[in-house]
């Protein structure tokens, strides 16, 4: 989501708005990047003696909303600490990531007073439902920017094609060229097209189609050597991957590591990111 400006019947704490003097309410942000994770520590800052109370008092509760729009991904967080840290899942960001910081009404407040509030509000009382917003802290944007050559992302070194005749509706694969080749009928690739524009359905799809091709190519391998392959991109690209997890792509590495977990290992785990990517699809992410 992104903060808009918008008026409410009620005196708020904002930057957007004179409602209150001498108080602020606001956050600050430190973000790392781990093996497979990002980390956000948010510090909320809040100069308010009275809305301070509220949240020790149960009546109001801060409120910080994650969201990235490439991925879907969705999370809120509900706390009266004003310190918070949260990790998630690099596969579950891409692009901007919007972070929103609230404070709301966590039950109903029928005669809403602050001493801070602007001098045009006189001695007026507001009657607060739960849920109404009483601070706005905020947005901060973060760009998660994964590499081109993620291979366990957006795998580059495989082409999807449809079959020129519908004779045979199985999958077939072709490592023989730059890229790996996976065929699909012609229903099956129209299915393919439509859902590889879904974001969250590429994990999904990563483990019906990349896994099975790696399977293949590994069995190929296994059988008939790396010789011929060695100077094709496809090669090359999975010798990489393989190195970043401390394993060759060699005779030794195919005879003694099974071909299914050799191809998981190259995509980082594809089926638990697809059952990740099917929970989370249409799904809230709240956290108490």
């Amino acid at each position: 989501m992104d903060i808009r400006h918008r008026l409410y019947p009620y005196p708020v704490l904002s930057d957007m708005t004179n409602d209150y003097v001498n108080s602020s309410f606001g956050m600050q942000l430190e973000v790392s990047q781990g093996m497979k994770e990002i980390f956000l520590l948010i510090s909320l800052q809040l100069e308010n003696k009275e809305i301070e109370q509220l949240i020790a008092d149960g009546e109001a509760e801060y409120i910080i909303h994650i969201e990235c729009p490439y991925t879907s991904y969705r999370t809120v967080i509900k706390t009266d600490e004003n310190e918070i840290q949260k990790s998630i899942p690099e596969h579950k960001l891409n692009g901007k990531v919007a972070i929103c910081t609230f404070i709301v009404a966590k039950k109903e407040i029928p005669q809403y007073y602050n001493s801070s509030f602007n001098e045009d509000y006189g001695g007026m009382h507001f009657s607060l439902n739960r849920g109404n917003i009483i601070g706005i802290g905020g947005q901060i944007n973060i760009e998660v920017t994964k590499e081109v050559e993620e291979f366990s992302k957006i795998p580059s070194i495989f082409t999807i094609c449809r079959c020129a005749a519908d004779i045979d509706e199985s999958m077939k694969f072709d490592i023989t060229g730059e890229k790996i080749a996976i065929t699909l009928c012609n229903k099956s690739f129209e299915n393919y097209k439509l859902l590889s524009g879904v974001p969250t359905m590429l994990p999904v799809l990563h483990s019906m189609l990349i896994v099975p091709a790696l399977i293949y190519t590994f069995e190929m391998l296994r059988k008939e050597g790396n010789g011929e392959f060695e100077d094709l991109k496809w090669f090359k690209s999975i010798k990489r991957t393989l190195n970043k997890n401390n394993m060759a792509l060699n005779e030794a590495v195919l005879d003694n590591i099974p071909s299914f977990e050799l191809a998981q290992k190259s995509l980082d785990l594809p089926v638990n990111c697809a059952f990740d990517a099917l929970v989370s699809i249409d799904a809230t992410d709240e956290e108490e």
